[in-house]
């Protein structure tokens, strides 16, 4: 594996580093060896397989000084080594659980918002080991800095993942390519928008304007008008309704805060209404005429010049991100806000998979991920001098010369571990980290927030209804259906005889159960 090369390689510098040193003297040159490569007591390093998603595709030989100055600090802060391996979305949710089947060496992955990747999927599969005792043993910092929301990846008190520690406060955005409303001089009607009618006319604008798709899918699922788990019913932006999911990584229920009730999503009159708006839009020719086809999605049809604009859910420094992935300047507007949930530490995070062959060394890397400023920085930022340099005010930019399309190595800060540890990009401002916390700790709570269902008895209704899911939802989310009604109809149909009304009533009966002990 590439990992023994760059050992051996690491090997090789400390001990040249200690010959200089030593000026000569041969019996400084095992000890600083040693040091160099022992400092977790001793012995070869530990050798472990990492996956990782990213935003958009990154070419190996543009991450190889990443993770070479990745495995210089694993060799000195935990006496491990990594192949590090990095998937683009569509293709680590692809990858990622055929490797499991297969049974190939993978030792600290990352479950996602994609539901072949989500928490949900690998756990209602079996596939992910019970971390407990290596996180008691090797994880305080990842203790220590998410406390409580452990419960949240935990079943019947064992820990099977580490969920990412976000900016909680969230809500859904339209976000757009803003280099394209200067160009057009329509910032101030996009920064103005209240109505969907007022989106409408902007995008007809856009579309005439140029030679884009005006919205694009913003998952591999066709969704356009109504990303989970947002409805988007009413004629006002500010109409849509953030809903808690109950931790289900799917997002096929949620519950109603009045009555307590587990309902599912897609028969929800804000779901439908989207799907309505949605066939509207695409006979309007305002939607991407493959959404519901595309492997590509969210940032990366803008970054591609496919489209303008997506609706998603949008945190604190979320502009930053969404620029990032766009490689373009970026505005968002914003509709209604969110609740801290369950869902909100199943979204990104960390597992170690059953077919790990060194869950302690595992867990070692995943506490840096928590507790080691340097080490996140560099696997989200990259190298300093090469990728990002340090501004006076302490954010990061791009080095002279280099920018969003042109950089070997960026990605966005939510995505590994710890968020509220990572260096600012410049444009979050240098407190933004202060900010975040501060929000985190006056964010509104979902009433439904540490309720986590066990689906394990569901497994076969769950993989029936993502089946009919698959089929139905990207033509009906991205508005290409001939008849909206009989294609819904079929759509509910098809979920109530995959097994959807068992699901909510399993749903209902745990949540009923946790409520009654609250």
């Amino acid at each position: 594996m590439k990992f023994k090369k760059i050992t051996a390689m690491l090997l090789v510098a400390a001990m040249g580093m200690s010959l200089m040193a030593g000026c000569g003297n041969s019996e400084n040159v095992e000890e600083t060896a040693g040091q160099a490569g022992n400092s977790d007591g001793g012995g070869e390093p530990e050798e472990i397989v990492v996956a990782l998603m990213t935003m958009s595709p990154i070419d190996e030989a543009n991450s190889e000084h990443v993770e070479k100055a990745l495995n210089e600090q694993l060799l000195e802060k935990c006496n491990v080594q990594a192949d590090f391996q990095w998937y683009d979305a569509p293709t680590y949710s692809t990858q990622i659980p055929l490797k499991i089947q297969g049974n190939e060496q993978l030792d600290l992955m990352m479950f996602t918002p994609v539901p072949a990747s989500g928490y949900q999927s690998f756990m209602s599969q079996n596939q992910l080991m019970d971390i407990t005792e290596y996180i008691d043993e090797y994880g305080q910092d990842i203790k220590e800095a998410m406390g409580d929301y452990l419960d949240a990846t935990s079943k019947d008190g064992k820990v099977y993942g580490v969920g990412n520690l976000p900016a909680l406060y969230s809500q859904e955005a339209i976000a757009m390519n803003k280099e394209v409303l200067d160009e057009l001089g329509l910032v101030e009607e996009a920064e103005s928008m209240e109505t969907w009618e007022d989106y409408e006319n902007l995008l007809t604008k856009v579309v005439e304007g140029t030679d884009m798709n005006g919205v694009i899918n913003g998952d591999a699922e066709g969704t356009c008008i109504s990303p989970q788990p947002f409805l988007n019913g009413g004629e006002k932006l500010s109409d849509a309704q953030w809903v808690d999911t109950l931790g289900d990584t799917y997002q096929y229920v949620y519950a109603d805060t009045a009555t307590d009730e587990v309902k599912c999503y897609f028969e929800s009159d804000g779901w439908y209404d989207s799907v309505k708006r949605a066939k509207e839009m695409y006979d309007k020719g305002l939607i991407y005429k493959d959404a519901s086809t595309s492997q590509d999605f969210g940032p990366t049809l803008i970054k591609n010049e496919v489209g303008f604009s997506l609706l998603e859910g949008a945190e604190s420094g979320a502009l930053s991100a969404f620029e990032s992935g766009i490689a373009h300047s970026g505005l968002l507007k914003e509709m209604t806000p969110g609740q801290v949930s369950t869902g909100a530490f199943r979204k990104f995070g960390f597992a170690v998979p059953v077919t790990s062959e060194h869950p302690e060394a595992a867990v070692k890397v995943l506490n840096l991920l928590y507790g080691d400023a340097e080490f996140l920085d560099t696997l989200t930022w990259g190298v300093e001098g090469v990728d990002y340099v340090v501004k006076d005010d302490g954010t990061l930019t791009f080095p002279d010369g280099v920018d969003a399309s042109t950089v070997q190595y960026h990605n966005a800060d939510f995505l590994y571990g710890n968020r509220l540890l990572c260096t600012p990009w410049e444009g979050d401002g240098a407190d933004i980290r202060e900010q975040q916390k501060k929000e985190n700790d006056e964010a509104q709570i979902s009433k439904y927030f540490g309720f986590a269902v066990d689906t394990s008895s569901l497994t076969s209704e769950i993989t029936a209804c993502k089946n009919v899911v698959d089929q139905y939802k990207p033509q009906l989310s991205s508005g290409i259906v001939e008849d909206v009604d009989a294609t819904y109809n079929e759509f509910i149909d098809s979920l109530k005889a995959a097994g959807m009304d068992k699901i909510i009533q399993e749903y209902q009966k745990q949540l009923d159960a946790w409520l009654a002990e609250q």
